[in-house]
């Protein structure tokens, strides 16, 4: 086991040959998913360190390192591995580097600590915040919450796509702050996507939620099955009668796409798929698809879903897919 290239791939800093030996790693075995599972049992606890005693994450850390020893014991020939782009465990793959070099650390932060999550592409996260609210990450979301909220008030950010099932407590409201938008909520259930140079989309599933733009200051109030689409050019806006199961389905891994253009379908499976996409011509990356596939589908399968449509075709090239119109 190599463990500075495990490093390598979970703090984004590979090589094409580093991911090519961690694609090779990642079907050779199951032990392989078990000791991804024992460093995912770590990291809960460290996430939750606030409900464990430092004894109690110390020896679930010197567990999981002793794990790690044995699985290199067995495997003394073996130098690759590999990371699934979706395992099957829910919780998160977060940085074993900053892991090994802060824990002891993280056990000794004030309650108030803030804590960043950065969820790689192809990676989905899922983690539990101190008065019980559950967030899902999706791939290349950024979140910054607090270790224990305190005060009147829960903020917490994202930059990114999550779905978020909020602990109702009327005495502190719930905020999450975004480049273009604010959700401001009491307990509910929505979905928020707010990635960098796209429209920033809010989909309620149930309660009620304000969304409130931050220039200029506008805002509504959310129904269930309403959304809320804000971008600087139109400003916010109101769509009515959203299917949240479609909304939603990336959180089972999933994908759907209703009346969405190629380009925002292309973006969509570069952070689920960890590829690049180039679409060569700028009136095909504006037509119009709806499709849906599961979350077992490959980058592939889905490139030949739309070229059945016989209004596109691809070409896979080293480390980028070209999408053109096919010859007449």
């Amino acid at each position: 086991m190599n463990e500075r290239l495990l490093i390598r791939f979970l703090t984004h800093t590979c090589t094409s040959e580093d991911l090519r030996l961690v694609d090779q790693w990642i079907v050779s075995s199951k032990d392989n998913a078990d000791w991804l599972f024992e460093m995912e049992r770590v990291w809960s606890l460290k996430d939750e360190l606030k409900y464990s005693d430092k004894k109690e994450v110390k020896e679930a850390y010197n567990q999981f390192l002793f794990k790690a020893q044995q699985d290199n014991r067995k495997k003394k020939k073996t130098k690759r591995f590999v990371l699934p782009a979706f395992t099957k465990y829910a919780a998160a793959v977060i940085l074993l580097g900053s892991l090994i070099v802060n824990f002891y650390q993280m056990a000794n932060k004030p309650s108030l600590s803030e804590n960043i999550i950065e969820v790689p592409s192809g990676q989905r996260v899922s983690l539990t915040l101190s008065d019980g609210t559950k967030v899902r990450l999706n791939s290349k979301s950024r979140f910054t919450y607090p270790s224990q909220f305190s005060g009147k008030s829960r903020n917490v950010k994202l930059l990114g796509e999550a779905f978020f099932e909020v602990t109702h407590n009327e005495k502190a409201p719930f905020s999450v702050q975004s480049p273009l938008l604010t959700v401001k909520v009491l307990g509910t259930k929505f979905n928020m996507k707010t990635y960098c140079g796209e429209s920033a989309v809010v989909s309620l599933a149930e309660g009620k939620v304000m969304v409130e733009s931050n220039n200029p200051k506008t805002s509504m109030i959310l129904k269930p099955n309403e959304q809320a689409e804000y971008s600087e050019s139109t400003g916010l806006r109101l769509i009515k009668y959203v299917d949240m199961d479609l909304v939603s389905s990336w959180v089972e891994g999933e994908a759907a796409f209703v009346n969405k253009s190629l380009k925002e379908i292309a973006r969509s499976l570069e952070r689920k798929f960890d590829v690049r996409i180039i679409i060569t011509d700028s009136t095909l990356a504006s037509e119009i698809f709806t499709c849906r596939f599961k979350g077992s589908a490959t980058i592939e399968q889905v490139l030949i879903l739309l070229k059945e449509t016989r209004r596109i075709d691809y070409a896979i090239e080293d480390e980028q897919i070209r999408i053109y119109k096919p010859e007449k």
